[in-house]
């Protein structure tokens, strides 16, 4: 559970690739709507959630932002706020 109104740490870890603008990039979906593109390896804060179940899901894109397919290429959670 997170505490609503505080930031949420959203951290991960790659291997054997780097992100950047031009190259590999980190697609962030919260909720199936709200979708930004990271391109850089850093922990990221999320903020403005409210009151309940929310879903992340996070999905490698290669250069031509395509879905990087494999075994773990697209992990999703749902937390909760409260």
């Amino acid at each position: 559970d997170f505490e609503r109104g505080k930031p949420i740490l959203l951290d991960f870890f790659l291997s054997n690739t780097q992100l950047s603008s031009d190259g590999y990039k980190v697609r962030l979906t919260i909720d199936g709507s709200d979708k930004r593109i990271l391109t850089q390896w850093t922990p990221y804060y999320i903020y403005g959630l409210g009151k309940g179940s929310h879903t992340i899901k996070l999905e490698l894109l290669d250069q031509s932002n395509r879905v990087v397919p494999g075994l773990f290429g697209e992990p999703q959670r749902t937390i909760r706020v409260r």
